[in-house]
């Protein structure tokens, strides 16, 4: 075996470029976040190795590890948060800037993983465009430095002759933890290092009792195939929709333990892996990887939401370059001098420039926060609480039917006319709106779920499914509504099944309406129209940043089909949009929307009194 493992450097390089195309465009490579998964492996393999042996050699020092690791990745990521945040200042607005903040000490101190996940809530879209949101990866990789140096030496010490057993018995225990977080809490699950921890530990098994591979070149380009073949379709097959991280993220971590396995002894595959343009991309992978998701996000942000071809070129091959360089002048030099620091001063060192660091970011960015550009940024940080989660509207927070408030939520009322929201969270938006312009006869009653689109036959989340069924078998039996909206987050795919459960409504109402889907934005719409210029119509933000073609197909469809069935429906984008553009804040000057598509009180409101004689005026009449 060669005294470096170049073909490591390949599958680096294979996993940075995955992640990188991914978050550039994920149509491209659906399953690109798995090279993040690539890497856990990669670091368990070559770290936990590294310990054992050193263990073994009785060479091993706790605070010369860690330090070792703070030289290697502290340089290159400080400086990328340092110039992330000069850009965060001029670009960012006030409420984003306060959460760059708070991200930049969670990055600093290595737990920007579980400050995402306490941030990532259904409504939070705007994550996706948090400058250092890719940092909880490597927070997980410092989790896992930190702690099982610890656990080596314990085992070592007491149970050396049971290391193998005692290594699949915890990997087991975080890979059975991560299947069942899935069904319970999704972004823990994704974010929190005990869920991924197998990843490491099977890298880690794979270099402490699997070091010596007697096989054939044969078997070893047999396996190196195998593995690589699983990768490269699990990239492919893999998309938004897989349950993730969990037995699906087992799939990739095995097939990168089975090339690393048969990579000790050099086989076609290895070699292929080793190649020059890979070496210089894998040496430079964790720059890479630190540098491509502020530069897309900035970039998106600041220059163009929507990537043409050209731009998601030039983004990749702007990743590449910074990394480069990053690995070139920041992390090649501090690596290659021989401090003479002693240990524990270092990270001493390290630890008082990352609090000075944290503290002057918190005054600066809470400084900047404190200065509202105009009312539409307000509106960022905007209060969700008339969507009733937790009581009539069911989310990940709130993932079981027992928080459904069936008293507070189901009005029906003898002697009015008591009408039926029920959806996803593109139905609960309508209800204050709803509720504000009804009259003194008519009930409204809220049925919501995230994610739950309110046809047959019952599908997604247990929460989701388990709401439907009992409106469906017995709310709306019982109650009789005399009628029945329904509204939520439409596909092209629901029409069938949509009409489907129209037909058994009908048997319980008298009247059913449809709303249609909502306008969408590539980002935030107060974020958009805050930036703005002055001079330009806020309705032309749809043309550079707007989903409207999508939309407009998803809406053309559905109308055209559930009115040849002579179905009531309401077009929400024909009220919003016409030939000269979209509506985007209500005449107050308050944004119809209060993130890329969920419509604010006010929006929602501007939409119901646009249509409310049309909604109401039947049952009045009759």
């Amino acid at each position: 075996m060669s005294a470096y493992r170049w073909d490591i450097q390949g599958l680096r390089a294979i996993a940075v470029m995955s992640v990188v195309i991914f978050h550039i465009n994920p149509q491209l490579l659906s399953g690109g976040y798995i090279g993040v998964d690539i890497f856990f492996v990669i670091s368990g393999y070559l770290i936990m190795g590294f310990i054992w042996r050193d263990l073994n050699n009785h060479s091993f020092s706790l605070m010369h590890f860690y330090s070792k690791r703070v030289q290697r990745l502290f340089p290159a990521l400080l400086v990328m948060v340092v110039v992330s945040a000069i850009f965060a200042y001029f670009i960012l607005l006030p409420h984003e800037a306060l959460k760059f903040s708070s991200s930049l000490i969670a990055t600093l101190l290595y737990v920007s993983n579980f400050y995402f996940y306490l941030e990532a809530d259904y409504f939070n879209d705007a994550m996706e465009f948090a400058p250092l949101l890719h940092t909880w990866s490597l927070s997980v990789e410092e989790q896992f430095y930190l702690l099982f140096p610890l656990l080596l030496m314990l085992l070592f010490s007491k149970a050396k002759k049971d290391i193998f057993k005692l290594l699949l018995f915890l990997s087991f225990v975080s890979l059975i933890l991560s299947q069942i977080l899935i069904s319970y809490d999704k972004s823990f699950a994704f974010f929190a290092s005990p869920t991924r921890f197998f990843q490491f530990i099977i890298g880690g098994v794979v270099a402490i009792s699997f070091q010596k591979n007697s096989f054939s070149k044969v078997f070893n380009s047999s396996f190196s195939v195998i593995g690589l073949v699983i990768i490269i379709l699990s990239l492919f097959l893999y998309d938004a929709k897989t349950l993730f991280p969990g037995i699906h993220a087992l799939v990739p971590t095995l097939a990168t333990a089975l090339v690393l396995f048969a990579g000790q002894n050099p086989n076609f595959i290895s070699a292929f892996l080793s190649n020059r343009l890979f070496r210089v991309i894998g040496n430079s992978s964790y720059s890479i990887y630190l540098w491509h998701w502020s530069l897309i996000v900035f970039y998106k942000l600041q220059v163009s939401p929507s990537l043409s071809n050209r731009e998601q070129v030039f983004l990749l091959l702007a990743s590449l370059g910074l990394g480069y360089l990053s690995w070139r002048y920041i992390e090649k030099s501090t690596r290659a001098k021989n401090y003479t620091i002693e240990p524990s001063k270092l990270l001493f060192s390290v630890l008082s420039l990352t609090f000075i660091i944290s503290l002057g970011s918190y005054y600066i960015f809470n400084t900047l926060s404190s200065k509202q550009k105009n009312i539409a940024s307000s509106y960022l940080d905007y209060n969700t609480s008339k969507f009733r989660s937790g009581e009539c509207f069911l989310t990940s927070d709130y993932d079981s039917i027992k928080f459904f408030d069936k008293d507070k939520c189901i009005i029906h009322t003898q002697g009015k006319k008591n009408y039926l929201l029920i959806g996803d969270s593109h139905a609960a938006h309508f209800y204050s709106a709803l509720n504000q312009a009804k009259k003194n006869n008519i009930t409204i009653t809220q049925v919501t779920a995230s994610g739950c689109h309110p046809t047959l036959p019952y599908n997604g989340t247990k929460r989701c499914s388990d709401l439907m069924q009992w409106a469906y078998e017995e709310l709306i039996r019982e109650k009789k509504f005399d009628t029945i909206i329904l509204s939520a987050h439409w596909t092209h795919s629901d029409k069938e099944q949509l009409l489907n459960t129209i037909n058994l409504l009908q048997k319980y109402t008298k009247r059913v309406v449809v709303f249609g889907p909502n306008m969408e934005y590539l980002q935030s719409l107060p974020r958009l129209i805050a930036n703005l210029d002055p001079t330009q119509d806020t309705r032309s933000i749809y043309k550079n940043a707007g989903k409207y073609k999508e939309v407009a197909s998803i809406d053309y469809s559905m109308k055209t089909y559930l009115k040849a069935q002579s179905i009531e429906y309401i077009s929400i984008l024909k009220l919003l949009c016409d030939e000269n553009g979209c509506t985007t804040t209500t005449p107050e000057g308050i944004p119809i929307a209060f993130d890329a598509s969920h419509l604010t009180h006010s929006g929602a409101y501007y939409i119901i009194e646009s249509i409310q004689k049309r909604l109401f005026q039947e049952q009045e009449a009759s």
